[in-house]
């Protein structure tokens, strides 16, 4: 998980405490035992485990840069990946049971977890106008981001890392593609339906977890690797960040803060808009209360 020995790290007895947290509210939630509280302590439970699945996701915030490392032969030590990775997916599976009892709390659809009335009911319903707001700012974050790679190239008169065949001139094409097609795949039709061009797929249904899944890492590790320790060594004046020009941390750091926060907010709601269509559509009642 988080290097420990990093200034601006909590340090391991916060994944501890939030390791015990997740642990006790999949077991309320797994068991059942919430199910005759209030709707007010309910709603706590779920805000708990959002809260602890949130932080595990977020206290593993190497795991990306691990991973991406991976690309050029470079994992420091598979002990530390293999941690990062139990984190992230220890937090993954308490999102999961947070949205499990988040659901039953809105007395959603039985059938297909919708609140009909006030949810999307196929793919070809419009999207919600703050999740285009949220596309539109994680491609100026990464707009941000990329200037400041090319402004910092051009000051220090250096070639352009767009080599076309490097590893890192993939990495970079990679992560431009991360930060234009993918909000917008998140947000526009032809990322729910395939396009007419794309001739043996056109107008067949777009796997949701195809552009779910590098939307939520990749905005995950974003928001938490520089959202949360970048910002925090920044304002703290750690690691080499305060001796760097403070026009290019800014450029970073807002750029990949605000393009991982974009990523998250427009698949949340492209994971609402692309859920199956109701089964029974004319039998969705809404759960009742347990």
């Amino acid at each position: 998980m988080a290097p420990p020995e990093e200034p601006f790290s909590p340090g391991r007895w916060m994944a501890v405490t939030l390791a015990f947290m997740a642990t006790a509210v999949c077991s309320v939630i797994a068991a059942g035992i919430g199910h005759h509280w209030a709707a007010p302590v309910r709603w706590g439970l779920v805000a708990l485990a959002w809260v602890a699945g949130a932080g595990l996701i977020v206290y593993s915030y190497m795991l990306a840069i691990s991973l991406a490392a991976m690309l050029f032969g470079q994992v420091d030590h598979w002990g530390s990946l293999l941690t990062r990775a139990a984190g992230a997916t220890a937090g993954v599976l308490t999102l999961a049971c947070a949205v499990a009892e988040q659901r039953r709390v809105r007395r959603a659809c039985l059938h297909c977890a919708r609140v009909h009335g006030r949810s999307p009911e196929r793919r070809t319903d419009p999207t919600p106008r703050w999740a285009y707001l949220a596309a539109y700012v994680a491609i100026a974050g990464c707009g941000a981001r990329v200037t400041a790679l090319v402004l910092d190239s051009i000051t220090a008169h250096k070639p352009l890392p767009f080599a076309p065949g490097s590893p890192f001139g993939i990495f970079v094409a990679l992560l431009i593609l991360a930060g234009t097609l993918l909000p917008l795949a998140l947000v526009h039709r032809f990322g729910r339906i395939w396009p007419r061009w794309v001739v043996p797929l056109a107008g067949r249904h777009v796997p949701r977890w195809l552009v779910l899944g590098p939307a939520f890492f990749v905005g995950a590790g974003l928001a938490g690797y520089f959202g949360v320790a970048g910002m925090t060594a920044w304002l703290l004046g750690k690691g080499n960040l305060a001796q760097a020009p403070v026009w290019k941390v800014s450029m970073e750091m807002f750029g990949y803060t605000l393009w991982g926060l974009g990523l998250l907010a427009a698949a949340m709601a492209y994971y609402g808009v692309t859920r199956p269509e109701c089964p029974s559509p004319g039998l969705a009642i809404p759960r009742t209360s347990p």
